[in-house]
């Protein structure tokens, strides 16, 4: 049976390398990882709930069952930007807005979890991780605006429970991404970066720590991503991009203060400094004197969970969960940030699980983030005479999730 379940997982995650076309919340990255993560605000270093602590927090896998979780969810996302002051002759105005015509997307998400004996776990999974993109298909200066990038994530790994208090656990990150931008093609001469994809690895490392039987502590390391240059052929030759993802450290509180009910807390620190911060990310190579170089200028950012599962009947989990991190963009780069849009900062979650039978379960969730606004200008961007002092980024989001478990 293992060997069937092992095959078809390895079929699921070729279709899911083709599909995955994400974007995300916090930052390029989502809050949460399946339909229980995301329900719960994304929590779960501290309190496994399901295959996704392979991704999380390696060392949760010691805390569950053998099981597989197969979800998706649906993001959608709603971005639109305006100026102020823009000079006649212009797509836009002060009184007009202009909105993004990008469509949601599916978001995969497949764990396993096999148990090797008492105090072995192995896991393995496939998930889309990152992402984030815009569509303008005419901006303030009559060109396209288009930006995507996208991120999967597939990560065996391995857990040990060293005693009844402490487990640890690690996992190996291999990382597929893909790029595209295309902006100022008219006005600027800037020339179309289109169809690059890159492959990338690094590493995640986890502790659970049960002292008492009603509180859990988790811990967990993920080192910086290094990824391939990013290639694209131009018109004028060959560009090449350097574009890693940060490291990250979280924190996780998890209290089960009576039976059934079950009480996460996650703080997390993305290191977004180091890969988005000042003038990144950096061209390697860049073949025309028209292109503009990056500037995303992002800061580190905090994250802060909470979430909180309780069955009510044997047959039904109710879960729901808040997510804040501050937007970690640069006001003063107004066009990265219509790019980029990560200003979202609030995310309301819920959720429900229904067993169909002992060993099977419905997952179903929900995200919301309201709208996030960011005002600001580029100093000396656009070129003086076209009137324009500040740009406006507005960003909301919904998200709906559905999987199924199997434990066994």
């Amino acid at each position: 049976m293992k060997k069937n379940i092992a095959f078809s997982f390895l079929a699921i995650v070729a279709v899911m390398f083709i599909t995955v076309n994400a974007h995300a919340t916090n930052g390029m990255r989502m809050i949460g990882f399946g339909p229980v993560q995301d329900s719960m605000g994304g929590v779960s270093v501290g309190l496994p709930l399901d295959a996704a602590s392979i991704l999380t927090n390696p060392a949760g896998m010691s805390d569950l069952p053998g099981r597989i979780d197969f979800g998706a969810s649906y993001f959608v996302p709603s971005v639109e930007y305006k100026a102020t002051g823009a000079a006649p002759g212009f797509v836009m105005n002060d009184d007009v807005t202009i909105k993004s015509d990008r469509a949601g997307s599916p978001v995969p998400a497949f764990g396993l979890i096999v148990p090797l004996g008492e105090k072995f776990r192995f896991g393995i999974g496939a998930y889309g991780v990152a992402g984030m993109g815009v569509d303008y298909p005419a901006n303030l200066y009559s060109s396209v605006t288009y930006t995507s990038y996208s991120q999967m994530r597939f990560v065996p790994a391995f857990s040990y429970k060293i005693n009844d208090i402490v487990s640890v656990g690690a996992a190996l990150n291999i990382m597929y991404a893909t790029m595209e931008f295309s902006a100022g093609t008219g006005a600027f001469m800037q020339e179309p970066h289109m169809g690059a994809s890159s492959l990338g690895y690094g590493a995640t490392f986890g502790v659970l720590i049960k002292p008492i039987d009603m509180i859990q502590i988790g811990l967990a390391y993920e080192t910086k991503s290094f990824f391939q240059d990013f290639s694209f052929n131009t018109a004028g030759g060959e560009d090449k991009i350097e574009f890693n993802q940060p490291q990250t450290a979280t924190i996780g509180l998890a209290i089960k203060p009576i039976k059934d009910l079950s009480i996460g807390f996650d703080v997390e620190w993305i290191n977004w400094a180091d890969t988005n911060g000042l003038n990144l990310p950096k061209y390697k190579t860049k073949t025309s004197p028209f292109t503009m170089d990056w500037n995303m200028n992002w800061s580190d950012q905090f994250v802060y969970k909470v979430g909180v599962q309780y069955a009510v009947h044997p047959m039904v989990t109710l879960r729901a969960g808040y997510n804040y991190s501050r937007m970690p963009l640069d006001s003063y780069r107004a066009f990265e940030n219509m790019a980029f849009p990560a200003v979202s900062e609030h995310h309301i979650t819920a959720g429900i699980g229904i067993n169909l039978t002992k060993n099977f379960t419905l997952n179903i969730g929900g995200m919301y983030s309201p709208p996030a606004k960011l005002t600001g200008s580029n100093p000396g961007f656009p070129p003086a005479g076209q009137g324009i002092t500040s740009y406006e980024t507005e960003m909301s989001q919904y998200s709906i999730d559905m999987g199924v478990a199997y434990t066994f």
